[in-house]
Formats: C-alpha cells, sequence, structure tokens
C-alpha cells in the first residue's frame, strides 16, 4: 500500500502508534480501518490497533487505559478525547461457547494474529508510518473481486464463532459484494446451530444489515445460507418462500430506516405477531411498538387512500408513522417502479396533509367534555366519551368542522341518540 494516498489518521491514534514504536513494540492498524483505507472510503470511525505489546505493557505506556477486555487481549487506551482500543496479537483457544475463545495465546506476529479473523477483507494490517500492508490471505484482492471469503476453512471459522455466518451476510450486504461458494455451503451445513447465538447478538447484527442500502439480496442469502428458519422461525411458518422472497424485494423500496424494513419483513404476522417476535429478539420496546404501528397503518390503508383514510390511520398510529405505513403499502404492491412513482406521489400527499395540522386526539377538538354535558345534559362517564369520540370521526372525515359552534350542534344530535342509553 502506498502511504501517499492520502489517508490521514486523527492524531490520538497516530500519537498511541508512536509512543508504543518508542517503547519497542510493533504497532499496527487492524481489522475494518484497514479495510475501509483499502476500499478509499471515508475516513473510518473505528481504529482499532494491534501490537506486540501485552495489555500489561500497554498499560505502563499511557496514563489512562481501561481494562476493557483485558482477559482476551484488548484495552482501551484514553487519548486526545478518543477511545482507542489496543489489543495484543494473538492466537484464539477453543470457542467452547460458540462465542468467544476461553483463554488467548499473546503472540509476537502480527501475520499470526491475522490468522485468527474472520473474513480476509478484515485479516489486513497497515503502517501508516512506512505505508506497509501486510496481507497474507489476499484480503486486497478479495476488496478488488467484491468478495467475502473466510481465512482459512470457512466450517472451521463459523465452528468457532456461529454468528460470522450472519457476520458474511451483513459485510456482503454493507460492502455491496458476493459471498465465495464455500462460505454459503458451509453455513448452510451448520445453520442450525446460529441457535447456540444470543438473540441480542443476532438482532445487533440483523440491524446493521436492514441499514444497508439493499437489504434484500442480504435476506436471500439468509434463505441461501439456510439460517432464515432459525432466525425468522415464526415468519418461516407464516410465509412461505415466494412470499419471503417479495418481503426481502420490498425492504429494497423502504428508508434504510431499520423499523421500515422489519415492518415489512413481518408484515404477515400483523402487528401482534411482530410485537411477539421482536420481544423474544429483545428489541426495545420503543422499536417493537413502532414496527407494529408501521404495518397496523399499512394495513389499514387501501391501495389509494383518501385523504380522510390518512387522517384516520394518523390518528391511530401517530405522525411518526404514517409516512412509514404509507411508504410500505407502496412497497408491497410488487411492481417496483410503479411502487416507486407512487411513493413519490403519497409521500407529498401525507406531508400535505400533515400540513394542514388537523384535528387527531379528542384533545384537538374545539370542545372539551364540560362543554359537552352543558350542551347535552350528559353526566360524566362513558356517554361523554362516545360523543368526543364521534365528533372527533367527524372532524377526521372533514377537519373544517372543528369549530366549537357546529361541533356543539352535532354532540345536540347524538346525545339524543344515546340519552335514553346513558340516563338511567
Amino acid at each position: 500500500m502506498d502511504a501517499r494516498r492520502g489517508i490521514t489518521l486523527p492524531p490520538p491514534v497516530m500519537s498511541v502508534i508512536e509512543r508504543l514504536k518508542s517503547c519497542g513494540y510493533t504497532v499496527f492498524i487492524a481489522g475494518g480501518a484497514v479495510r475501509d483505507i483499502v476500499m478509499n472510503r471515508q475516513r473510518p470511525v473505528d481504529w482499532d490497533i494491534a501490537t506486540s505489546a501485552t495489555p500489561a505493557e500497554v498499560s505502563s505506556c499511557f496514563d489512562h487505559v481501561v481494562p476493557t477486555g483485558v482477559a482476551h487481549g484488548t484495552v482501551t487506551v484514553v487519548a486526545g478525547g478518543m477511545n482507542i482500543e489496543v489489543t495484543t496479537y494473538r492466537h484464539d483457544g477453543p470457542y467452547v461457547d460458540g462465542r468467544r475463545p476461553e483463554y488467548v495465546v499473546y503472540l509476537d506476529d502480527i501475520v499470526a494474529d491475522l490468522a485468527r479473523r474472520d473474513f480476509t477483507v478484515n485479516a489486513m494490517a497497515f503502517d501508516p508510518a512506512t505505508g506497509e500492508l501486510v496481507d497474507p490471505y489476499g484480503g486486497a484482492d478479495d476488496i478488488e473481486r467484491c468478495l467475502i471469503r473466510c481465512v482459512g476453512d470457512p466450517a472451521h471459522r463459523f465452528s468457532e464463532d456461529k454468528l460470522r455466518m450472519l457476520r458474511a451476510i451483513r459485510f456482503a450486504a454493507t460492502l455491496g459484494f458476493d459471498v465465495d461458494t464455500r462460505v454459503v455451503d458451509a453455513a448452510r451445513s451448520l445453520a442450525p446451530e446460529i441457535e447456540q447465538v444470543s438473540v441480542e447478538r443476532i438482532m445487533d447484527e440483523l440491524m446493521k444489515t436492514m441499514r444497508a442500502p439493499k437489504p434484500g439480496a442480504a435476506l436471500l442469502l439468509m434463505e441461501k445460507m439456510g439460517l432464515a428458519p432459525h432466525v425468522f422461525p415464526e415468519l418461516c411458518s407464516e410465509a412461505g418462500e415466494e412470499e419471503r422472497r417479495r418481503l426481502y424485494a420490498a425492504c429494497d423500496l423502504l428508508s434504510p430506516e431499520p423499523e421500515e424494513r422489519f415492518a415489512a419483513l413481518l408484515w404477515p404476522l400483523g402487528p401482534k405477531g411482530s410485537r411477539h417476535v421482536l420481544g423474544r429478539m429483545r428489541a426495545s420496546r420503543e422499536f417493537s411498538l413502532a414496527v407494529s404501528r408501521i404495518i397496523e397503518g399499512a394495513r389499514d390503508l387501501e391501495e389509494h387512500p383518501s385523504d380522510y383514510q390518512l387522517r384516520l390511520a394518523v390518528s391511530r398510529i401517530g405522525q411518526d408513522h404514517l409516512l412509514s405505513a404509507v411508504r410500505l403499502k407502496n412497497a408491497l404492491r410488487g411492481d417496483r417502479e410503479e411502487a416507486l412513482t407512487d411513493m413519490e406521489a403519497m409521500e407529498k400527499r401525507v406531508q400535505s396533509v400533515l400540513a394542514q395540522r388537523p384535528p387527531l386526539r379528542v384533545t384537538d377538538l374545539d370542545v372539551g367534555g364540560k362543554e359537552i354535558m352543558e350542551a347535552t345534559g350528559l353526566k360524566p362517564g362513558p356517554g361523554v366519551r362516545i360523543v368526543l369520540q364521534r365528533l372527533l370521526h367527524e372532524t377526521l372525515r372533514d377537519p373544517s368542522v372543528n369549530k366549537k359552534e357546529c361541533l356543539l350542534a352535532m354532540a345536540r344530535e347524538i346525545g339524543e341518540e344515546i340519552k335514553e342509553e346513558f340516563t338511567h
């Protein structure tokens, strides 16, 4: 690698590297930052440092070090307002729990350290001082080929950490790469073992995948690897493979906000079923509620909803979710070009409806409960609530009637209709 490619490391990162070198240790940038440098992407956000220094030796070189993962050779150096992870070259012991090695053995060779990493595109190291790229497994070539390959035998890599099967999918989605057939075959044979991984870790990978530009291909890859029935058993029980493919394609038409895309993915399960799945996967209550409301709104909307339907939907699911519900309804239609065209027009209509600030709740009405009781003679209780709800429905149908005189006139008529029921 040519150091003149224009990559400038943040000063705190460079100072940590220089300090460790001055103490006699070898130091490299490693992991995702190197991949991003080779791809000539925007400057990396996370800078991981690999070094021959042990955690104790790293700690002796700096004033502020946090032992964040010292059992596995990692400490965090706090420098210049940044938290910089520094990890000792290491060899991993056996992965008994399918997640983390039982122990690590420290090494003094960066090439040996790279041998433990998951994919070739992540198994490169870079010395910013000399411009040296250490790439023993052909990561740079795989970047040129837009290919995800494992370091060594894929079955062995996946047996160590089962989550790597989903990480392969995530990297393919976020980088726009293909996945090597050996990786797919190995994942297919080990797919049931993904259930050994905590749902929190699985959900974290899925969220990152759903933020990719085109998650549909990644979700198809999950099918091809045989992972879908183990990650989303409820969906696979409810929807056949063809329907799931349609849902995956719909995800690509939606915004990169995971709420919309999960709403498309879990569409066949309905609002309640989606909350069940996301609850099982330990998603936040806020996220689960957003997904279920988007599904609820899309289910209530007609294919070409009137302004009244839009107002009715937003009163039920909230302003924050109406646009997502409209997008979801369009995305599920199947015709990509037509859906995109209609989506743009519908988004303008939604913005127009919301800009009118229509009454969406009883509290938005130009009358209150006390005025309703005075106009109808009803006592406090369910009768007043019924009148207010019917008035809200009328104002959703025609916002121009949200005027006190008009509402009180309608309230008197409604009061006469229900008087017998609520005056005994």
